[in-house]
């Protein structure tokens, strides 16, 4: 099979510079676009776009990209480009597309957009031309979390009694990738509630980002608490679920998964209470899971699968967000989610 011609559109850390962190590479055996684009066999990466002299440096003499330029019009092969991916900030996007003539896919960073109005103007742009979007919320395509989401975490734990989520770093950031883990493993949010004050995130990668704590309710009736962290003393965003049999934390970013049984109550007879002491702990393949958002849309071009995180699906998360800050706005109101997705 000849390699689906791809671009990478902004060479930052998610694209490429995270691979130069020890921790990272430790823990990620893929934790950027470039050593999936590097290593995939079905990919034929040939070009990137960045304004930045030194990350076109990069990409000619790290990843070994044969053409490289500061605007997507004058790369020479902007015609024959398949993918795009979009590494950019979430601004300007719909721009970036009329460079690129051929595209099929398009894989953006989350979120599509600063607004939801932007973000379908994006989408709408893309079905127009028959391009295919996929969003990196790369939990969608790890193995551990997709078989937790096809029936796994009941059989493990019960039905969920009591849901808990960790965040930092910025709703629009890290909390997307929190908002839509719920949605995919626990079920779709139908309304959204302010429960503290917003706190600015003047460190986060979003400018305008906040750190909101606020409460999901899902279309099952369940509940999910979710609080902020400040990343300056630790990072987390963690799921702790309590479920009829057992407590299961996806904890390290969803790296680390404890699983804790149900056991007889050592403080009072015939209760039962959770063994702590005796949790699981296992490590998930979060790890490749870049790795399968490719595998992903390699096998959807060949129309053997459907998107695990489509535009639509990366649009949903979005009016969640959304919704948080409107229930701040309206000094913390219940907002219900319309044009779920």
């Amino acid at each position: 099979m000849q390699g689906i011609k791809a671009a990478v559109i902004g060479l930052g850390k998610i694209a490429a510079g995270y691979a130069d962190d020890p921790a990272q590479t430790r823990c990620y055996p893929y934790a950027t676009h470039a050593q999936v684009l590097r290593d995939h066999p079905q990919f034929d990466w040939q070009a990137v776009v960045d304004v930045a002299p030194e990350a076109r440096k990069a990409a000619q003499e790290r990843w070994q990209v044969p053409e490289t330029a500061a605007c997507a019009r004058d790369l020479s092969c902007a015609g024959e480009i398949e993918l795009a991916v979009i590494a950019t900030p979430p601004e300007n996007r719909t721009e970036i597309l009329s460079a690129f003539p051929s595209l099929r896919v398009v894989l953006v960073e989350k979120p599509l957009a600063l607004t939801l109005e932007e973000a379908e103007s994006f989408l709408n742009a893309c079905k127009k031309r028959g391009i295919l979007v996929a969003v990196n919320l790369p939990r969608r395509s790890d193995k551990s979390l997709r078989s937790l989401a096809k029936g796994g975490l009941e059989q493990r734990i019960g039905r969920p009694m009591a849901i808990f989520g960790t965040y930092g770093n910025g709703l629009q950031n890290n909390g997307s990738h929190l908002v839509d883990l719920v949605r995919m493993l626990l079920g779709e949010v139908v309304e959204v509630q302010a429960v503290a004050h917003l706190t600015p995130v003047p460190e986060g990668p979003i400018p305008g980002d906040t750190n909101p704590a606020f409460s999901l309710r899902l279309d099952n009736e369940h509940a999910v608490m979710v609080h902020p962290i400040r990343f300056s003393h630790y990072r987390e965003v963690g799921l702790d679920i309590w479920g009829e049999r057992g407590r299961l934390s996806l904890l390290h970013e969803s790296l680390t998964l404890i699983q804790s049984p149900v056991a007889p109550c050592r403080a009072l007879t015939g209760a039962n209470e959770i063994l702590h002491e005796a949790a699981e702990t296992s490590v998930t393949t979060i790890g490749h899971a870049l790795y399968e958002v490719y595998e992903n849309l390699a096998a959807t071009l060949r129309g053997e699968a459907k998107l695990n995180c489509s535009g639509e699906t990366g649009l949903g998360t979005m009016r969640v967000i959304d919704a948080i800050l409107r229930s701040y706005a309206a000094e913390g109101r219940p907002i219900q989610i319309a044009g779920r997705a």
